[in-house]
């Protein structure tokens, strides 16, 4: 009897890490599609954590058919709404989006690592004092074993170092 619930179990156990990834040959794939809000109290906000854009609460709307993966982040805070229209790909081939901060756009080449997006970019600003500053970020996406946790995590390097935000979405759709 204890043999036979740990065999079923052994075997439900796959099924269930499937429920989330697409069948985009294997690999551990995955498909994000869905609405997501933002968890602020599972998230990491690092250095940002008393910034008041971490008070606004957050919406992803996200189409996913690999290697496209289409973004509508939308933010509320204080009456107000943004919506910020991304776009990545997941071959490789780059892509340009909105800046978080400022009127430059973001070169970016995204791509699978194992069982997590990534994409990578840097961005070189010159500052008030007319110094050149540059910015590598890392943006990696994973999802849960069970589709319904969405994990963001934002490194950012420079001079001075790095700095890490973590972003936890739960599927709302």
């Amino acid at each position: 009897m204890i043999c036979s619930l740990l065999c079923a179990l052994q075997l439900a156990a796959p099924v269930r890490a499937q429920e989330g990834e697409k069948k985009a040959g294997g690999r551990g794939r995955f498909d994000l599609t869905g609405r997501w809000a933002l968890d602020k109290s599972k998230s990491d906000f690092g250095p940002f954590e008393d910034s008041p854009v971490v008070k606004a609460d957050v919406t992803l709307v996200i189409a996913h058919a690999d290697p496209e993966l289409k973004i509508s982040r939308r933010e509320a805070r204080d009456g107000r709404e943004r919506t910020t229209e991304l776009a990545y790909y997941t071959d490789g081939r780059g892509e340009l989006n909105p800046a978080t901060l400022g009127r430059v756009g973001v070169k970016s080449v995204t791509k699978w690592d194992g069982n997590k997006i990534v994409a990578t970019s840097t961005l070189t600003r010159r500052g008030a004092d007319g110094q050149a500053s540059t910015l590598d970020t890392t943006d990696k996406w994973q999802l849960s074993g069970d589709g319904r946790v969405l994990t963001q995590t934002t490194s950012v390097s420079y001079g001075g170092g790095t700095q890490t935000v973590k972003q936890v979405y739960r599927r709302v759709e």
